[in-house]
């Protein structure tokens, strides 16, 4: 009886640590509010051309080849890099400029000018594409606008995932204020700066396709998001460390949870 009595006095006190633990988390939370995400793909799908948008905004994609591999969380999309796409029909992403978040991840051992999100069209200031940048025998993090671009250091074609956040935050209006993350890490601002007005009249939002005259993405792809709100780093890590549905409070199903979007502080 003694053991048995120091055994759930154990248990009991574990349990206080356990729960006193889980509501500094919560207190220490920074929430993103479900009205902010545009589109979310787990790409978790075992067979079929749609990708599921989680969202809640019904924007599903339509899968034109890859093939379904294992990703960073759950299955991932890998492609060909000859003409695999995933087109967002009807959604043309955010425009002007307007605050905006897209976050990825992306493998392959291959160096060449990826492309992975993009939308609005080519003409100055016009377009906005998320893409590779080539240096050397490396590439890097890259976003432009017609004649304008911001590129980071870090290399993302070594073989190896590698999770990439966006941020255009809220009051901008050129290429270079882009807050550019690789695997949570802050990247320096390099390229050629040039005002934004990203179109939004008539180009779906693709990922993976290429444009104009740089190459369709050969790699890996997982776990694509599109914000309309400049997240933060807690919130970004968040969502790398516990991947898209954990971090935005989505159940299996792919309901909103009640308590929605609560982001533990790493």
């Amino acid at each position: 009886m003694k053991i048995g009595s120091q055994s759930i006095l154990m248990v009991l006190w574990l349990s206080t640590i356990i729960l006193t633990v889980s509501i500094v988390n919560v207190s220490q939370a920074a929430a993103i509010e479900k009205g902010t995400l545009e589109v979310a793909y787990l790409f978790d799908e075992s067979e079929g051309n749609v990708a599921k948008d989680i969202s809640g905004n019904d924007r599903h994609g339509e899968i034109i080849g890859t093939k379904r591999v294992k990703g960073v969380f759950g299955n991932a999309l890998e492609y060909d890099g000859s003409d695999d796409n995933v087109i967002v029909t009807g959604f043309k992403g955010i425009g002007g400029t307007d605050p905006r978040t897209t976050v990825f991840w992306f493998k392959s051992d291959v160096v060449r000018e990826h492309s992975w999100v993009k939308w609005g069209i080519n003409s100055p200031e016009q377009k906005y594409y998320i893409r590779s940048h080539i240096r050397g025998d490396a590439c890097n993090l890259r976003v432009e606008v017609n004649g304008g671009q911001n590129f980071g250091m870090d290399n993302v074609c070594d073989g190896e995932w590698h999770h990439c956040a966006v941020v255009f935050p809220e009051g901008s209006d050129a290429v270079k204020d882009h807050d550019l993350y690789v695997d949570g890490k802050l990247q320096d601002k390099e390229g050629t700066d040039k005002a934004m007005n990203t179109n939004i009249d008539t180009q779906d939002v693709n990922m993976g396709a290429r444009l104009a005259n740089h190459v369709f993405m050969l790699g890996t792809l997982d776990e694509v998001a599109i914000f309309n709100v400049d997240l933060d780093l807690k919130q970004i890590n968040a969502i790398r460390n516990t991947g898209l549905q954990t971090a935005l409070g989505i159940d299996p199903q792919g309901k909103l949870a009640i308590s929605w979007a609560m982001i533990k502080n790493y």
